[in-house]
């Protein structure tokens, strides 16, 4: 009767599980009203971009300095929940974060688990940063060393804000690579701190270290013709041979040029206010063009001229430094510099598509209009090109495994000596559940090696790894297809990832026991509760058959109650969810408040009278893994003809109950403790080998 019931459980909840596979989620999305409240004075939002869901970040004088956007209007990665995490990213025309705040998560771990503040604490880390930096999320245990892109996680969620950091860099990638034209994710060449050379101004000339190119009137002439505003400047018709404009260009990361151009206090200027990954070019212009408006804005983005490479244009901004040239060598006459003379230095990035070392060009535009009420207005450029020697520079290699492999590498490879201990030891303890059971099961062997592996599994896999396994995850899992493809999301947590393999391994030999009897924490602490019990004399209960069948059913209740939420109501899911206290005992080392502690303190206590109660009647995770032990291909423990009739001894002694009087074991709630198979192979305990014994020894007392 009770294996019907549980079949028709097992079919219903797989129902359930089938309606949440193809459920339809809902993900959080702010509205325009309400990231306008979001975005804090001197800035605020402006337009949205028509072809790209992201809008306009505006400074306190209208003018845009930015962009604002949703991270799920653009990536939708799987959390721990399943859902994917929201973020409002504000970030500059040079990739640099303003401002990162969550907008919405359900992160179990930072919902009534840590809370709030040590997230806050997390996103404030990358106003500064930029999304060029490969950012990384550091251990909270290396804490010895660490570099400019690497930023703190937070203690037992370091998969979590690994996911989060993951979210932010892809969503901003997005609409850098789409807004800041040729961001570049490869280390750029870099100009020599320590190679100098002296030069004359001749030498830096002809060797175009310092680049001058002319334009004549004749030359904007040409690029005009045939248009509307060919006939507009009579300057230029007058005198065609006359200056336009002269252009000189010099790369002034490069010491043998700024050296020799610069001006001892200029030169110092430059590199006090630029950072490493900025490159400093100097323009100066002679003759009758304008290389700026008149109403440029110092320090901000020239809008008359674009620096080109490969077809892209390179973020350059104004450096407001005030440009004094060489006066010892001869420059100024050389160059013809007067008085009108325009000099200006702009920065360069070598993070957003430049390269130094590279060729790069100079586009000058150049406007004429016609008409006054409705001016036609016509804009062309002039190109100049310039390159300098490679000797002038070191090329980094590219670290070709960043590039390549997916950010929950980084997890892995940080994770390494821990994987490698986990993995030996659940090798060794499948090993010897396997081929070595019956020796396992010795009293000696059992008395002595399971308080050892369960000692392991609370301290190591359970506070030190953070690897307890939740029902949170197998909601996750079913979401996931909500949300994104595959199961990426578990990747970022390498430890319970490879328990959940195990476990699922183990499936098919042992059923649900090997992760309830051996492999999780908090059942090693319901285990240690009970043997506190015994030494403190409590008398245990012994739960009526009858009644301990019923109360095994109330966790698939429970495990039901929270797939139907996570369907109906997913933002109540993480709170039912919480009837596991494995949170607060293991992931928070029970520092919380005095409602949770009291919870699991509960069950606990109640372990030591009632042993293991909260697994045998209330874990819904254990429910779940009860219905994957369906997949069990063998009946591995041994039994003879005797047990269940007249031999009760394994029943009786059978702290779970999961042996019925019959003799037969009930797997889906056997948790694998091997005291059974202690007992059957016991010549001095098993009740039939006693007898064999006896009745063999009375056959040879009588001759027989």
């Amino acid at each position: 009767m009770r294996r019907a019931k549980l079949k028709f459980l097992s079919s219903f909840i797989s129902c359930v599980f089938f309606l949440l596979f193809f459920a339809t989620p809902t993900l959080a999305k702010f509205s325009e009203d309400k990231l306008k409240k979001l975005i804090i004075p001197p800035f605020s939002l402006g337009k949205k971009d028509p072809k790209l869901p992201v809008y306009a970040l505006l400074n306190s004088a209208d003018k845009q300095t930015g962009y604002v956007f949703q991270t799920i209007d653009l990536v939708k990665i799987p959390g721990f929940s399943g859902a994917p995490v929201n973020l409002l990213v504000q970030m500059d025309f040079e990739g640099n974060f303003i401002d990162v705040k969550v907008l919405e998560h359900n992160e179990p771990v930072f919902v009534n688990g840590h809370g709030s503040l040590p997230l806050d604490k997390f996103i404030n880390q990358y106003p500064g940063l930029s999304v060029a930096q490969n950012i990384k999320v550091q251990l909270s245990t290396q804490k010895a060393v660490r570099a400019k892109n690497q930023i703190d996680g937070v203690a037992m969620a370091t998969a979590s804000v690994r996911i989060m950091n993951e979210t932010i860099l892809a969503a901003s990638l997005k609409i850098a690579r789409k807004k800041l034209k040729g961001l570049n994710t490869k280390p750029a060449a870099i100009a020599k701190a320590n190679y100098f050379e002296k030069k004359t101004i001749a030498e830096l000339l002809k060797e175009n270290l310092i680049k001058i190119h002319k334009f004549s009137n004749q030359d904007v002439q040409t690029i005009f013709k045939n248009t509307e505003v060919s006939d507009v400047d009579d300057i230029a018709a007058n005198n065609p041979k006359g200056l336009f404009s002269e252009i000189i260009l010099a790369d002034l990361s490069v010491p043998t040029i700024a050296k020799n151009l610069l001006s001892k206090e200029t030169y110092k200027e430059t590199f006090k206010h630029l950072g490493e990954t900025k490159v400093p070019v100097l323009v100066i212009a002679n003759g009758r063009h304008q290389l700026l408006k008149k109403d440029f804005t110092p320090a901000s983005v020239p809008e008359k001229i674009t620096i080109k490479q490969n077809d892209l244009a390179i973020n350059m901004r104004d450096t407001y430094i005030d440009v004094q040239l060489n006066k010892t060598n001869g420059l100024t006459k050389a160059l013809k510099l007067t008085p009108d003379s325009q000099a200006y230095i702009f920065s360069l990035d070598r993070r957003f598509g430049f390269d130094p070392a590279s060729p790069w060009h100079l586009h000058m535009g150049v406007y004429r209009q016609k008409g006054f009420f409705h001016p036609e207005i016509i804009e062309k450029d002039l190109k100049v090109t310039y390159e300098l020697p490679k000797r002038f520079f070191d090329f980094p290699k590219a670290d070709i495994r960043s590039e390549t492999e997916s950010p929950w590498v980084a997890s892995w490879r940080a994770q390494t000596s821990n994987l490698l201990i986990l993995l030996f030891f659940l090798i060794t303890l499948y090993s010897f559940l396997f081929w070595r059971q019956s020796w396992l099961a010795q009293k000696s062997n059992l008395k002595i090696l399971r308080p050892l592996i369960l000692a392991f599994t609370l301290l190591f896999i359970g506070w030190y790894g953070q690897a307890q396994l939740s029902i949170v995850t197998v909601i996750a899992l079913i979401k996931t297809f909500q949300t994104a493809p595959g199961f990426s999301f578990l990747l970022y947590d390498p430890l319970s990832t490879v328990i959940w393999i195990a476990v699922i391994f183990s499936f098919f030999i042992w059923g649900r026991g090997t992760f309830c009897g051996w492999l999780c924490p908090y059942g090693v602490l319901q285990e240690y509760s009970a043997k506190l019990g015994e030494i403190l004399k409590v008398k245990p209960i012994r739960i009526k058959q009858k009644l301990d069948d019923q109360l095994k059913y109330v966790k698939y209740v429970i495990l039901f109650a929270i797939l139907i939420t996570a369907f109906f109501a997913p933002s109540y899911a993480e709170i039912i969810a919480e009837v596991e206290p494995f949170k607060t005992a293991i992931t928070l080392y029970f520092w919380r408040t005095w409602p949770f502690l009291l919870y699991a303190a509960f069950w606990l206590i109640l372990s030591m009278f009632i042993f293991k109660a909260f697994c045998r009647y209330a874990c819904p995770l254990g429910a779940f893994l009860s219905l994957g032990g369906n997949l069990r291909m063998m009946n591995w423990i041994p039994r003879r003809k005797e047990c269940g009739s007249p031999c009760q001894l394994c029943n009786v002694r059978c702290n779970y109950q999961s042996i019925k009087p019959s003799g037969k074991i009930d797997y889906s709630e056997c948790f694998q403790c091997l005291d059974c198979v202690s007992i059957h192979d016991d010549k001095k305990t098993c009740v039939p080998l006693i007898l064999e014994n006896k009745n063999a020894s009375k056959d040879k007392g009588n001759g027989s």
